[in-house]
């Protein structure tokens, strides 16, 4: 597990608040799969949403890509298989692998029926993970997931939605975690993401159909490069310190003014978690910062980490966030342009919210807006950063003029939304999986929910 941080500040003077420097931090947390070291087996529950709006070419794809999913895992690793609609089915109960002879045959078998049960699909994959931990053996460091896959809302058994997150809580709490994919325009986003932020897993978006065996693949490919797990970062303000802005969205606890807890959830060698924070300093308080020579908050880093050769180890590391602020401004690069990204990830949500309550006229607000302040960042002209930047000001250019001209549905709010929660997640390379054509061309992306190219 290794922690990089950097730094940089800036003094702002504001009408409405006493003046001071703002410190940006950008503390970035990077795994590595342990040399040597026998892989633990993991269990993996697939709960596939087989309801009536699946029929077609979105159940179809489900089944491809968790044949796909089963294929890969090795003998001794646990899965199992159920479908939901408002019944619950067992397609395969919780065996080894190199046990289930019929598991490709019955996933075939899979039809559409009618509403769903969402928490009873859940439920029952919970069951099976804790039916896997006796089968998964002592080695430490493995892994028991639930993948729920759904395109619609729950309408049947559990509907809350309070309910449902503090079930997936629990779950996670027993060592079972909850990844959920939402599948074209139907689903609850915010619930399928409170479910997997709860549950410690991940949170994806399919569009197309097609989609879904990239997105299986990339989870079950998370779980085969575990290297460290409960990931948590505990900052602690000093006195007179204060939280300017929060810019990545981890699920977080605040147990006193000055302690916040992030969590990370598992750290995976094949991607890295970033974590984004501004915080505030007051002028009156500076000078004596500054001579006490300390620092101005701590970032405290905890997991469990996965060793060379097999076992597991409780670690910590504890960064400083340094007090010497000269009045000047001080910019690192990676920083401001991790900023940015941020910004124009709150951009996206915020407009896709307004445009979500029949908004336009603000979505293209705050486009706009953004893209102006792309442009016009020292950053634009800068060899490593420029040509992103750009990318995105031209992005969000083309996404103001499409909310004027009000062609913008609920499947392009999903996609909105869920590229600002990879931006503030560090998934941005997840981006490309979801394959959208370009945003200039409207005829270019498909308005059927269920169309394949």
């Amino acid at each position: 597990m290794d922690a990089n941080l950097l730094i940089d500040h800036h003094p702002i003077t504001s009408p409405d608040g006493p003046d001071g420097v703002v410190v940006r931090a950008l503390l970035t947390i990077a795994g590595t799969v342990p040399a040597n070291r026998q892989r633990a087996p993991l269990a993996l529950s697939l709960v596939l949403d087989r309801s009536g709006s699946m029929g077609g070419h979105r159940l179809d794809a489900a089944k491809a890509a968790s044949v796909r999913a089963a294929e890969r895992l090795h003998p001794d690793d646990v899965v199992s298989v159920i479908a939901f609609d408002s019944d619950i089915d067992v397609i395969a109960p919780p065996a080894r692998r190199d046990a289930q002879h019929q598991l490709v045959a019955r996933l075939q078998q899979i039809d559409a029926g009618g509403s769903t049960n969402l928490s009873g699909g859940w439920l029952r994959g919970r069951q099976h993970m804790e039916q896997a931990q006796g089968l998964l053996g002592t080695l430490d460091g493995s892994s028991r997931r639930i993948v729920l896959l759904t395109d619609g809302h729950a309408n049947h058994g559990i509907t809350e939605p309070s309910t449902l997150v503090e079930l997936a809580r629990t779950a996670r709490a027993m060592g079972i975690t909850t990844t959920t994919i939402g599948v074209g325009d139907g689903y609850d986003d915010a619930l399928l993401r409170a479910m997997a932020d709860a549950g410690g897993g991940n949170s994806w978006y399919v569009e197309r159909p097609d989609q879904a065996q990239d997105v299986l693949a990339e989870e079950l490919g998370n779980l085969l490069s575990v290297s460290a797990q409960g990931l948590s970062v505990t900052l602690t303000l000093e006195h007179a310190v204060s939280v300017f802005a929060m810019h990545a969205n981890w699920p977080s606890e605040q147990s006193s003014p000055s302690t916040f807890t992030f969590d990370l959830g598992d750290l995976y060698a094949s991607e890295a978690k970033p974590l984004l924070l501004e915080l505030f300093v007051s002028a009156a308080q500076l000078e004596a910062l500054s001579t006490a020579g300390g620092s101005i908050a701590t970032l405290r880093v905890a997991a469990d980490v996965l060793l060379d050769g097999g076992g597991v180890e409780h670690r910590a590391v504890t960064l400083g966030v340094a007090a010497t602020l000269e009045g000047q401004s001080s910019m690192v690069p990676a920083v401001e342009h991790a900023i940015l990204l941020a910004r124009a990830a709150q951009a996206r949500e915020e407009a896709a919210r307004n445009q979500r309550e029949g908004n336009a006229e603000r979505a293209q607000a705050l486009m706009q807006g953004m893209s102006d302040t792309l442009a016009s960042s020292p950053l634009a002209a800068d060899a490593e950063y420029g040509h992103d930047l750009r990318s995105q000001e031209s992005d969000l250019r083309v996404l103001g003029m499409r909310y004027a001209e009000g062609t913008f549905g609920e499947m392009e709010a999903k996609y909105q939304m869920q590229r600002s929660h990879n931006a503030r997640r560090g998934k941005r390379q997840y981006d490309q999986r979801l394959s959208r054509q370009s945003l200039e061309d409207p005829a270019a992306t498909p308005n059927d929910p269920d169309a394949v190219p």
